[in-house]
């Protein structure tokens, strides 16, 4: 008896905790879609990136491409998603180079070579 009890209450307390945490999950994507606004970048529980538009109760308006706006649920925005700092345009370093030419490359080595082994892409040097 005491040890069907004792397994009752730790299924119990088990039921608790994950109860607990969907909660939590649902609370905290509940407030993160109220909070959405016009300027956001977001993405759809489909994979669809935008800029939202418009929000009211019912609709949220994101724009996927300059002039290409789509209507959709509150609920399929799946998160808010953070912009990437823009990529720097300027001049490159030389390590950030190619070669101009070849020359100075050692050519003859290859991935699949082992060092000392004597061997090119698995053939016999002469």
């Amino acid at each position: 008896m005491d040890g069907s009890l004792f397994f009752l209450l730790i299924m119990a307390a088990l039921l608790v905790f994950m109860f607990s945490r969907t909660r939590k999950q649902q609370k905290a994507q509940q407030q993160m879609q109220n909070s959405i606004g016009p300027g956001a970048e977001v993405m759809t529980t489909s994979g669809m990136f935008g800029t939202v538009v418009e929000r009211t109760d019912e609709h949220v308006v994101i724009e996927i491409a300059p002039g290409l706006q789509t209507r959709w649920t509150p609920r399929a925005v799946a998160r808010v998603v953070t912009p990437v700092a823009p990529v720097q345009d300027g001049p490159l370093d030389d390590a950030d180079r190619a070669p101009d030419s070849l020359e100075g490359l050692d050519l003859t080595k290859r991935d699949g070579d082992a060092p000392g082994d004597g061997t090119t892409g698995g053939t016999p040097r002469s």
